[in-house]
Parts: C-alpha cells; sequence; structure tokens
C-alpha cells in the first residue's frame, strides 16, 4: 500500500512538471510563430520596397541627362507609390561606361560621348571605381555634368504586431537601386534602323578654319561615322548612308557634276560592316571594322564638293535624281525592319541652295524633316562648325529664301540662322541658334539639335547621338564602392 502511494503522488509530480513544460514549450512556439509574423511583414515590406525603389529609379533614369528632371520624377513615382517614404528617399547620380578590355580603366571613346562627370573627376583611376567590365565616377548634375545614371536609397521602417512583447518595436529596411540610361558600359542593346546623311559640299574644307594640321571636315567625319560603325553591334544596329549634293552613279566616291546624274542614297541600310575585323579606323592597334563593306569604303572614299540640298536626301520630293525612292524616308519605310526604332543623323555645316526647282530651299528642308517625324523618324541635326558664324556661306542665313521663313523678311537683315532651320528640322526642336564661341560640342536644351566648332572631335557627338538613339532605360549593378 505504500508503495502504491508512492507512485501516485511521483506521478502527480510528473503531471504538474509536463504541465509546466507545456506551457513553457506553448510560450516558445507563439513566439516563433509571432517573430515569423514580423519577419513576413518585414519581408513583404523590402519587397514592396524594393519593386517601389526599382521604378522610381527607372522613372528618374527615363529623364536623363536632365538631373534635375530625374530627381524630381523618380521622387515624385517613389512617393505616389508609398507615400510613408517621405523624407525618406535620397538621390545621387553617376557616370557609368565600359570597361571592355577589363584593364581597370574606363574606355576612352565613352567619355564625354556617352557620360560627362566633369573636369574635376581625371579620364583614369580615383575617383572612377571599375568592376565586371564597367567603371563609375560621381557625376553632379548642378554642376554642369552630364549624367546617365541614378541612383535611389530608400528607407523604410516596419511596425511590428508582436515582437515588442520582447522590446522589438520596428525593424528598418533600406533598398539602394540604380537606373541606368543608355549604353550603359554594355554596349547598345536596343535594334535601330540608322540613316547617316552627310554634308560633303563645297563648303566642307578647312578653308583657314581650323588650325594648321588639323584632320580637315571630311576627315572629320569620315571617323565620326566610323566610330558609330565600331560603336554599334551590326545584329542589332543597321546603317545606310546618305550624301548632299548627290552622288555620282558611276563613283559613289565622288559629287555628281549633274545633279540628274546622281543619286542621294548611296548605301542601303547594312548590317555587314563588322563581318570581317581589318581596319584600325582610329589608329589604337586594334581593328575597329571590315574594310570590305560597301558602307565602311564609301564613307572613307567620300569627298567635298558641289551645292548643299539639305532636303533631297532626306526625301526628294522634287525629283532632283533619276533613282526613285534613293532618300532616307523611303529606305526606312519600305527596308527597314518592322517594329524597330528609326531614325536620321543629319549633319551640314551651311544653309541649302539647291535643289533649283523650289523657290525657298531652307523650307524645303524643312518640310522634307517634318515629312519623316510625322512617319515615326526620329531625326538628329548638328550644325558643324559654329565657331565661324560669320564665314560667307556657313551657318548664317539661307540666302535663296528671302521671303519664305527662313528669309530676310522675317529675319533681317540677313535671314535666319541656318542653326534655327536644323534646330527645327531635329526632333524635339528647341531654337538656342547655337551661342558664338562655343568651346565644346553644345546640346543644353536637350532637343536632339547639337552644334560643334570645326576644331573639336566631331566623334564625341556622333556617339552621343548614337547613345541617345538606341538608348532607354535598365537598372543595374553599381561595382562594389561605386
Amino acid at each position: 500500500m505504500k508503495q502504491l502511494l508512492l507512485m501516485k503522488r511521483r506521478l502527480e509530480n510528473d503531471d504538474g512538471a509536463i504541465l509546466i513544460l507545456a506551457a513553457v514549450l506553448l510560450i516558445i512556439l507563439f513566439g516563433v510563430a509571432a517573430l515569423a509574423v514580423d519577419i513576413t511583414l518585414k519581408s513583404t515590406d523590402r519587397q514592396q520596397l524594393w519593386n517601389s525603389s526599382d521604378a522610381a529609379a527607372l522613372a528618374g533614369a527615363s529623364q536623363l541627362p536632365n538631373g534635375l528632371l530625374a530627381e524630381s520624377v523618380a521622387l515624385d513615382f517613389a512617393l505616389d507609390n508609398d507615400g510613408d517614404l517621405a523624407g525618406n528617399v535620397t538621390t545621387t547620380f553617376r557616370c557609368l561606361v565600359g570597361d571592355r578590355n577589363k584593364d581597370g580603366q574606363p574606355d576612352a571613346t565613352e567619355v564625354p560621348a556617352v557620360c560627362d562627370p566633369g573636369a574635376d573627376v581625371p579620364a583614369s583611376g580615383p575617383p572612377w571605381v571599375c568592376a565586371d567590365g564597367i567603371c563609375t565616377a560621381p557625376c553632379v548634375p548642378a554642376d554642369g555634368d552630364t549624367c546617365n545614371t541614378i541612383v535611389l536609397g530608400t528607407e523604410k521602417t516596419t511596425d511590428f504586431a508582436f515582437a515588442p512583447a520582447i522590446g522589438i518595436d520596428e525593424g528598418t529596411t533600406d533598398i539602394v537601386s540604380a537606373a541606368c540610361r543608355g549604353s550603359c558600359g554594355a554596349g547598345l542593346t536596343g535594334p535601330v534602323d540608322l540613316i547617316l546623311v552627310l554634308d560633303r559640299s563645297g563648303s566642307m574644307t578647312n578653308a583657314g578654319e581650323v588650325p594648321v594640321g588639323s584632320p580637315n571636315d571630311m576627315d572629320q567625319v569620315e571617323r565620326a561615322s566610323l566610330a558609330v560603325l565600331d560603336f554599334f553591334d551590326p545584329a542589332v544596329q543597321h546603317v545606310g548612308l546618305a550624301v548632299l549634293p548627290a552622288a555620282d552613279k558611276l563613283d559613289e566616291c565622288d559629287n555628281a557634276s549633274v545633279i540628274a546624274d546622281g543619286r542621294f542614297l548611296v548605301v542601303p541600310l547594312s548590317n555587314d560592316y563588322k563581318d570581317t575585323l581589318n581596319y584600325d579606323f582610329d589608329g589604337d592597334g586594334t581593328d575597329d571594322v571590315d574594310s570590305t563593306s560597301e558602307l565602311v569604303n564609301i564613307i572613307r572614299c567620300s569627298t567635298d564638293g558641289g551645292n548643299t540640298d539639305l532636303g533631297g536626301p532626306i526625301r526628294d520630293s522634287a525629283g532632283t535624281t533619276t533613282e526613285v525612292g534613293d532618300d532616307a524616308i523611303t529606305e526606312l519605310l519600305n527596308n527597314g525592319r518592322p517594329g524597330v526604332k528609326k531614325g536620321i543623323l543629319f549633319l551640314s555645316d551651311g544653309g541649302a541652295n539647291h535643289p533649283p526647282s523650289v523657290a525657298h530651299p531652307c523650307e524645303y528642308a524643312g518640310i522634307q524633316a517634318t515629312a519623316a517625324k510625322n512617319q515615326g523618324i526620329e531625326i538628329f541635326t548638328i550644325g558643324f562648325g559654329v565657331d565661324n558664324l560669320t564665314a560667307p556661306g556657313r551657318m548664317v542665313h539661307c540666302d535663296r529664301d528671302e521671303a519664305g521663313p527662313y528669309g530676310q523678311v522675317l529675319f533681317p537683315p540677313d535671314g535666319a540662322p541656318v542653326t534655327a532651320l536644323l534646330a527645327a528640322m531635329a526632333t524635339q526642336p528647341a531654337d538656342n541658334r547655337c551661342s558664338v564661341g562655343t568651346t565644346d560640342y553644345e546640346n543644353t536644351d536637350d532637343d536632339y539639335f547639337f552644334c560643334i566648332p570645326k576644331d573639336e572631335d566631331l566623334s564625341d557627338v556622333f556617339l552621343a547621338v548614337a547613345t541617345q538613339f538606341a538608348q532607354g532605360s535598365r537598372l543595374v549593378q553599381l561595382p562594389p564602392g561605386g
């Protein structure tokens, strides 16, 4: 009997211990469940914050290189998606370029063509940070820098539901998103069909306008055009060539002695310019393009001379050549790839004086440009030689327009500057007229019209146009410490 009583007491004691253990286990179980709920809350907030931050960075990057607008758009987008972020969003900017040979230095051809971090940032070395084939440097739009990357820092606090029971009321999540517009160090991925329209008229000579020993104008045009081909990927970007005045049909390196004997479009849209890399156009020891390509050959052999018809190469509605459809619009619309972005890069150094069949050749050029833009073709225009605005026949006025929209009636006494015409021909026109004394290529108003003196490197402008045309916004991973 005594032993039975002892066993009963032991069982009663074990029941009490089990109850205590079960209570402890329930507390731990509820604690783990509560922690899981709060972790889930924070994880959900983190994912939502990441999505919002990435989207805001992309929205901001779409406005680059206008840094002020990019910052405003990114901030508005972030707050519209999550009002709790007020006061918790920071923006900085970077210049992001390629390091394709992975030597730890930014590719020289991309600065300042792709982005320009300013004179206080050297061509190589700190503050550039390079890794995985790209390089970044700090960039400050307020200082006049041209930035292609926006970095958005966001922070959000999650109020916990159960963790306050153990003294943890909230958790903080920090996200950094970076978005770039343009080539972003990886080459251009957007497919484009582009026609180069190059002025090789008689005014495209040095004529004492650049320092002795400098490359002549056509040498500059050749090098700049080949720089675009070097930059492009022929599998993605197709390029054609039109010239003014029209080329001789028997030898397209030469201008036609009589306009009716020539053609404006000398090379249709092509993708063979890098089939065999055997020509080092920039002398850097690396072959860049295919010298057997018709496109490369005619760019290299073009000579200057003849009259200036700015409208015909875009669309020859005046019928000044015997080749039907030998203009940029016809080629892009008839032979361009369906759904692919289409554009014209148009360079000239003077006012139109042809075709002879129209009263106002500058107005005619503007009409043809409008026809292209109405078909969805983007036009970039470059005024070459703005360092000499007063030289006869240069960027001063449209002599033959007289009472036309670019004539002396509206712009006495010398007519409208040709820069007004070129600005109007461009997509997103904004007539800034190009300031006299410009020391670098100018596009401060973010339109599609560029100005460049003849003693500056035309390649920078061509590459800037190529990047702007094929650009899009995408998220990027910055190098560690970048």
